[in-house]
Protein backbone atom coordinates (compact mmCIF):
# COMPACT_ATOMS: atom_id res chain seq x y z
CA UNK A 1 0.00 0.00 0.00
CA UNK A 2 1.28 3.46 -0.93
CA UNK A 3 1.31 6.06 1.84
CA UNK A 4 1.87 9.66 0.68
CA UNK A 5 4.83 11.39 2.28
CA UNK A 6 3.95 14.34 4.46
CA UNK A 7 5.96 17.34 3.29
CA UNK A 8 7.28 20.03 5.55
CA UNK A 9 6.63 23.62 4.53
CA UNK A 10 10.28 23.95 3.50
CA UNK A 11 10.11 20.78 1.35
CA UNK A 12 6.94 22.04 -0.32
CA UNK A 13 8.54 25.38 -1.20
CA UNK A 14 11.59 23.62 -2.66
CA UNK A 15 9.37 21.32 -4.72
CA UNK A 16 7.26 24.24 -5.99
CA UNK A 17 10.43 26.14 -6.96
CA UNK A 18 11.56 23.14 -9.01
CA UNK A 19 8.23 23.17 -10.90
CA UNK A 20 7.59 26.87 -11.68
CA UNK A 21 5.24 25.98 -14.54
CA UNK A 22 2.77 24.29 -12.18
CA UNK A 23 0.43 25.48 -9.42
CA UNK A 24 -0.27 23.52 -6.28
CA UNK A 25 -2.79 23.54 -3.47
CA UNK A 26 -3.48 21.37 -0.44
CA UNK A 27 -6.75 19.45 -0.65
CA UNK A 28 -7.65 17.20 2.26
CA UNK A 29 -4.05 17.44 3.44
CA UNK A 30 -2.50 16.33 0.14
CA UNK A 31 -0.58 18.48 -2.30
CA UNK A 32 -2.54 18.63 -5.57
CA UNK A 33 -1.71 20.29 -8.87
CA UNK A 34 -4.48 22.70 -9.89
CA UNK A 35 -5.28 24.37 -13.20
CA UNK A 36 -7.35 27.48 -12.56
CA UNK A 37 -9.24 29.12 -15.41
CA UNK A 38 -9.20 32.79 -16.35
CA UNK A 39 -12.25 33.52 -14.17
CA UNK A 40 -10.26 32.30 -11.16
CA UNK A 41 -7.50 34.80 -11.90
CA UNK A 42 -9.99 37.63 -12.41
CA UNK A 43 -11.73 36.93 -9.09
CA UNK A 44 -8.40 36.55 -7.30
CA UNK A 45 -7.12 39.87 -8.62
CA UNK A 46 -10.42 41.60 -7.70
CA UNK A 47 -10.14 40.44 -4.09
CA UNK A 48 -6.45 41.37 -3.94
CA UNK A 49 -7.19 44.84 -5.34
CA UNK A 50 -10.15 45.52 -3.03
CA UNK A 51 -8.26 44.24 0.03
CA UNK A 52 -5.23 46.30 -1.02
CA UNK A 53 -7.30 49.48 -1.15
CA UNK A 54 -8.77 48.63 2.25
CA UNK A 55 -5.45 47.98 4.03
CA UNK A 56 -3.94 51.13 2.56
CA UNK A 57 -6.43 53.23 4.54
CA UNK A 58 -6.84 50.68 7.37
CA UNK A 59 -3.34 49.33 8.08
CA UNK A 60 -4.34 46.05 9.72
CA UNK A 61 -2.06 43.72 7.77
CA UNK A 62 -0.60 42.70 4.44
CA UNK A 63 -2.48 41.33 1.43
CA UNK A 64 -1.02 38.09 0.06
CA UNK A 65 -1.90 35.88 -2.89
CA UNK A 66 -1.05 32.19 -2.84
CA UNK A 67 1.33 32.19 0.11
CA UNK A 68 1.83 28.99 2.06
CA UNK A 69 0.47 29.00 5.62
CA UNK A 70 1.39 26.26 8.07
CA UNK A 71 -1.20 26.28 10.84
CA UNK A 72 -0.77 23.71 13.60
CA UNK A 73 1.03 21.41 11.17
CA UNK A 74 -1.63 21.74 8.44
CA UNK A 75 -0.71 23.45 5.18
CA UNK A 76 -2.94 25.90 3.32
CA UNK A 77 -2.45 28.20 0.36
CA UNK A 78 -5.28 30.74 0.36
CA UNK A 79 -5.89 32.34 -3.01
CA UNK A 80 -5.96 35.72 -1.26
CA UNK A 81 -5.59 36.65 2.39
CA UNK A 82 -4.87 39.45 4.79
CA UNK A 83 -2.34 38.57 7.47
CA UNK A 84 -0.70 40.60 10.23
CA UNK A 85 2.52 38.61 9.79
CA UNK A 86 5.24 39.00 7.19
CA UNK A 87 7.73 36.42 6.01
CA UNK A 88 9.99 35.64 3.09
CA UNK A 89 9.06 31.95 2.98
CA UNK A 90 5.77 30.95 4.58
CA UNK A 91 3.47 32.10 7.34
CA UNK A 92 2.60 30.37 10.61
CA UNK A 93 0.16 33.00 11.87
CA UNK A 94 -3.49 32.53 10.82
CA UNK A 95 -4.71 35.17 8.39
CA UNK A 96 -7.44 37.57 9.47
CA UNK A 97 -9.28 36.75 6.24
CA UNK A 98 -8.69 33.86 3.84
CA UNK A 99 -10.29 33.60 0.40
CA UNK A 100 -10.55 30.35 -1.51
CA UNK A 101 -11.76 30.33 -5.11
CA UNK A 102 -13.00 26.96 -6.32
CA UNK A 103 -11.28 25.54 -9.40
CA UNK A 104 -12.79 22.73 -11.47
CA UNK A 105 -10.29 20.27 -9.97
CA UNK A 106 -11.64 20.95 -6.47
CA UNK A 107 -14.91 19.57 -5.15
CA UNK A 108 -17.37 21.85 -3.37
CA UNK A 109 -17.27 19.53 -0.36
CA UNK A 110 -13.46 19.72 -0.11
CA UNK A 111 -13.54 23.51 -0.41
CA UNK A 112 -16.22 23.82 2.26
CA UNK A 113 -14.17 21.58 4.53
CA UNK A 114 -11.14 23.82 3.98
CA UNK A 115 -13.18 26.97 4.71
CA UNK A 116 -14.33 25.41 8.00
CA UNK A 117 -10.76 24.34 8.84
CA UNK A 118 -9.57 27.91 8.46
CA UNK A 119 -12.04 28.92 11.17
CA UNK A 120 -10.85 26.05 13.39
CA UNK A 121 -7.32 27.45 12.97
CA UNK A 122 -8.44 30.89 14.22
CA UNK A 123 -8.93 32.65 10.88
CA UNK A 124 -11.49 35.38 11.66
CA UNK A 125 -13.31 35.19 8.31
CA UNK A 126 -13.10 32.54 5.61
CA UNK A 127 -14.58 33.39 2.21
CA UNK A 128 -15.31 30.64 -0.27
CA UNK A 129 -16.07 31.64 -3.87
CA UNK A 130 -17.94 29.48 -6.36
CA UNK A 131 -17.29 31.43 -9.59
CA UNK A 132 -20.46 32.57 -11.33
CA UNK A 133 -22.63 31.14 -8.52
CA UNK A 134 -22.17 32.35 -4.96
CA UNK A 135 -19.89 33.34 -2.11
CA UNK A 136 -20.00 31.63 1.28
CA UNK A 137 -18.74 33.48 4.35
CA UNK A 138 -17.62 31.47 7.39
CA UNK A 139 -17.20 32.95 10.88
CA UNK A 140 -16.66 31.22 14.23
CA UNK A 141 -19.93 30.59 16.05
CA UNK A 142 -22.07 31.83 13.14
CA UNK A 143 -24.08 30.15 10.43
CA UNK A 144 -22.54 30.15 6.97
CA UNK A 145 -23.69 33.21 5.07
CA UNK A 146 -24.47 32.56 1.40
CA UNK A 147 -24.27 35.60 -0.89
CA UNK A 148 -25.13 35.85 -4.56
CA UNK A 149 -25.72 38.48 -7.23
CA UNK A 150 -27.29 41.63 -5.79
CA UNK A 151 -25.86 41.01 -2.30
CA UNK A 152 -23.08 42.91 -0.50
CA UNK A 153 -20.01 41.29 1.03
CA UNK A 154 -19.49 43.07 4.35
CA UNK A 155 -16.26 42.89 6.35
CA UNK A 156 -18.24 43.06 9.60
CA UNK A 157 -15.98 43.51 12.65
CA UNK A 158 -13.04 41.75 10.92
CA UNK A 159 -12.71 44.44 8.23
CA UNK A 160 -14.79 47.34 9.60
CA UNK A 161 -16.09 49.56 6.82
CA UNK A 162 -15.25 47.09 4.04
CA UNK A 163 -18.14 46.33 1.72
CA UNK A 164 -18.32 45.40 -1.93
CA UNK A 165 -21.12 44.26 -4.23
CA UNK A 166 -20.89 40.52 -4.84
CA UNK A 167 -21.54 41.23 -8.53
CA UNK A 168 -18.02 42.75 -8.76
CA UNK A 169 -16.47 39.57 -7.37
CA UNK A 170 -18.33 36.73 -9.07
Amino acid sequence: MFTPKVMTAHEFLLYAEQHPDKRFDFIDGEMVEVSPKAIHGRIQSSFAFEFGVYVKTNPIGVVYTEVLHELNGNKYIPDVCINVATSDDYLTVPPLVAVEIRSDSQSKAAQRKKAAEYIQHHVKMSILVFPGESIEVYRAGQKTLVLTFGDILDGEDVLPGFSIPVDRLL
